[in-house]
Order: structure tokens, then sequence, then C-alpha cells
């Protein structure tokens, strides 16, 4: 079974002037805050320090100071503008900036300057970096400083407690099967796997009964290196087995629930911004030797919502049936279950993909009962 034929790619039909960046930003954080106040009390995550290259396990991210309201402050913080300085008395009216906010806001305004303010210029490691994707601007849902991760089993996945949020799915400048660009709402939060499944994790399931097949590792070890060479059908049968095992409803990830957790709130081609840099995922061409193959789950950073291996590594299935393009797709969390089923959607690309088809837009078919040495899989479990 070949993989599908790529296009060249079209041109980028949005341009990004300072001004209408400035205005997404701030659309983007009143509807960020919205959304905070409605998941109010959620143990949302957060991407946090990502792990040394040379750790073979690495640890859940930890919490940093780039926190969306020092994030938002830093990005305001030189402006001449009073609405920005509002906006963020509005929405954090006692925050760590708030003196600051009012001092800029006389300043301003031409009211009486109070003197400078005593907090403390806290610069995150990575500005938040917003262009905008569609005509209408995305509202990620915003991670909270601790992650949540759980694991219902001593044999099952480690889970990572997605919020609900919306945003902007597909790409106008990558192939047409990534348009048109859509709103997508995910309403309630849900728990994704923090990392693909594992061999051994798959193994308990061969050992229980639920898991049919067993796939070689090819000497790299079962511990900690993702499964690969499952089709649709194994994959599903994985599920079924956590499912049963646990009481729990686990499932694939929908393709929207899917690019939603890649980005993590990011508008940009990459959950870490507009270019692929180097030693960010397990690619051909990502880093700085060439790799054949699947390298252990965690070794690159994760994402903001501490999720490994949203680019590259394993190609991943999901639940959604293939279509030419986003016309007529769901506009909710929902899979797509009509179309080309036969064919299934792989997200991700994989350690044999070049950079562009680990965009986190990107998308691929593959025939559902096919076994490709490529293809791995992560899950979801509703709440």
């Amino acid at each position: 079974m070949r993989r599908l034929s790529y296009p060249k790619r079209s041109p980028s039909m949005f341009a990004n002037p300072r001004g209408i960046e400035r205005a997404i930003k701030a659309a983007l954080f009143l509807l960020v805050f919205l959304q905070l106040l409605a998941t109010e009390g959620l143990a949302a995550p957060k991407g946090g320090r990502a792990p040394e290259r040379e750790a073979a396990t690495a640890a859940a991210p930890t919490a940093s100071s780039a926190s969306l309201e020092v994030r938002y402050w830093n990005s305001i913080k030189n402006s001449k503008a009073a609405a920005d300085f509002q906006m963020y008395l509005d929405a954090y009216p006692d925050g760590q900036f708030a003196d600051e906010a009012r001092a800029r806001l006389r300043q301003i305004e031409g009211g009486p300057d109070e003197g400078p303010s005593n907090q403390l210029d806290i610069k995150p490691s990575n500005q938040l970096d917003i262009k905008p994707a569609s005509p209408s601007p995305p509202r990620p849902a915003a991670p909270t400083p601790t992650p949540a991760v759980t694991r219902d089993c001593p044999q099952c996945p480690q889970l990572t407690l997605i919020p609900a949020g919306a945003f902007n799915m597909g790409s106008s400048d990558g192939f047409p099967f990534e348009a048109p660009i859509h709103h997508v709402v995910i309403a309630k939060p849900f728990l994704m796997g923090q990392r693909e499944i594992t061999l051994a994790e798959w193994d308990a399931c061969v050992t229980e009964g639920g898991c049919s097949y067993a796939p070689p590792d090819r000497g790299a070890g079962r511990e900690t290196f993702p499964v690969t060479n499952v089709d649709w059908n194994d994959a599903r049968q994985y599920v079924a087995w956590l499912s049963k095992k646990t009481g729990k409803t686990y499932r694939l990830p929908s393709e929207s629930e899917w690019e939603y957790a890649a980005r993590a709130g990011s508008a940009t081609a990459y959950p870490w911004g507009a270019a692929m840099e180097k030693n960010r995922a397990n690619c051909s061409g990502c880093g700085d030797r060439p790799t054949h193959e699947p390298t252990q789950t965690g070794f690159y950073p994760a994402n903001a919502f501490g999720l490994y291996d949203m680019a590259g590594n394993a190609a991943e299935w999901v639940e959604d049936c293939w279509n030419d393009s986003y016309k007529k797709a769901p506009t909710d969390e929902s899979a797509w279950t009509k179309g080309s089923c036969n064919e299934r959607v792989l997200r991700g690309g994989a350690f044999n993909n070049d950079p562009r088809y680990l965009r986190s837009a990107s998308r691929f078919k593959y025939d559902f009962d096919v076994r490709y040495s490529a293809n791995g899989f992560r899950v979801v479990r509703e709440q």
C-alpha cells in the first residue's frame, strides 16, 4: 500500500501586518479569558520544561513562569495603547502586574503617574506567537500551570487532561485536503495519552487476550518504544481491551481532538512556531543525524499541553474516515464517520517523513486493514 501522493504547496492567502496581528492578539486574549471563566476549577495541563534530549525517559512537564497572565503582560507591556492595559485590568484586576498596568494607563491618558512598579520583569522562555490562520481569530484553550496526569492501571498508558476550548482547524497553505480552515469547538475536556502507546503497553493487551497480533520490536526494546506496524483494526482492539479492563471509555481520538491537542493553543504551522527547528521531533531532516526508525517516546520536548511526539516518531491512527477536504466536516469534537471509510486518517507524520508532513494540520490516509512500520497510535479516555 503506497502513501497518498501530495500536490505542490499553494501560497498563503493571508498576510500578517502588525496592525492585524495586534487586533487578533487582543481578540484571542479575550476569548481565552472567557474560556478560562467557563472552565474555572479545571486542572488542565500546561507544558513545562522540555526534557533533556539525552534522557531516555522524560518526566512529566513541570510548571514554568510563562503563564497566560505573564505571556499576555509581556506582549503588551511596551504598548502605547490604553486599551491593551485596560483589557489586562479587566481580566486580572488583582494580577501581579495590576499596579504597573494602572500606572501605564494614567501615563498614556495624561494622568499623574504614581511611580515605578515593584513588579518583576518576568520573561517566559517562549513568547506567545500568534498569527492569523483564518479570517476569524481562534480561541485556543489556555493551559494551567500544573499538568494533570493519571493512569487507570499499572499496565495502562499515562493520560493528560486536555481542556475544553476552540480553534481553527486545517491549513490554507499546505495541501488541498487540509482545507478549508474551519472553526471547531471542543465542548468538553478529555484525557489523552501523554505518549504514543508503547510496545510494553501493547504486550499487556496481547497477554490478556485483548489483542491478537504481537508486532516485533526490531531490536529496539519494548518498554519505551512506540508500537508500530499496527493497522486501524489493531488499535481498535487495544482500546476495547482497555475499556473492558478499566471500566472506563477508551477510544481513538477524533481528528479534530487530535489537531486541537497537537496545536495546544498555537496557531502556527508547528506547535513551537512557524518553521521546523532542529531536534524538536523525530523525522527525516528534523535533527543532526538521519533516523530510520522510531525513537523512545518522550525523547523530544512536549508541547504546551504536556503531550510528547505529536509531531513525528510514529504516525497516529484516529477514528475518522478519509475525506478529500473539510467541506461539511464536523465543527465539534466528533469523529467524521462518513466518506471513504475503507481508508482511515493518520496524523502527526512519522520518522520517515520530511518536516512539512509534521505540521499540525498535516493529514494522511491509509487502508484501515493494512499494517505499516511507521503507523502507531495514542488513546483518548472520556471523563
